[in-house]
């Protein structure tokens, strides 16, 4: 058995985007960790550009899908269930429709842009929308959690084995 060398940048970015709706099969570290950096990069040039919390949050979900299927396959790669990263996703959209339709924590973006100038009407929002705030906070901590489990498991190194998900895209037998 032998280890195949890491893919380049341009190899990885080119194998997962042509995977970009492949949930099934194995990826290797190197084609993940190339494809979520342009992921993020993206996710973080367009919220740039956007300034309203609601289309802020679809654009930034609809950015993160295209990493999704990537990340199904690298949990996949270390022999883990892609559950996982479908729970985590799920958590992380909730919590940005609850924030992008709140209308409590839609004052607070509009306090937070203006430089939090006016403390009484600070303390009016968090004392109006103590739940709105509790409800979130219980939502961003568990998908905290999840994408952090997400995160250590696409860590792992690739199973050499074959597995239920297939063939090691990393190791070869001679």
């Amino acid at each position: 058995m032998r280890a195949l060398p890491q893919l380049g940048f341009a190899e990885a970015v080119k194998l997962a985007s042509s995977r970009i709706l492949d949930f099934k099969g194995r990826s290797r570290r190197s084609e993940f960790w190339w494809w979520m950096l342009i992921i993020l990069v993206a996710n973080w040039v367009f919220s740039l550009f956007i300034s309203d919390l609601l289309v802020s949050s679809i654009i930034s979900t609809i950015v993160m899908f295209f990493g999704l299927a990537a990340t199904a396959r690298r949990l996949h790669d270390a022999d883990k269930s892609a559950w996982w990263v479908y729970i985590s996703y799920a958590l992380g959209i909730a919590n940005n429709i609850f924030v992008a339709t709140s209308p409590v924590m839609n004052k607070m973006m509009e306090e937070a842009r203006s430089g939090f100038t006016d403390e009484k009407a600070i303390q009016k929002i968090f004392t109006s929308g103590a739940s709105d705030f509790g409800i979130s906070f219980i939502i961003g901590l568990l998908f905290f959690i999840f994408a952090l489990i997400v995160f250590f498991m696409c860590l792992k190194d690739s199973e050499p084995q074959t597995t239920e998900y297939g063939d090691s895209p990393k190791y070869v037998y001679d």
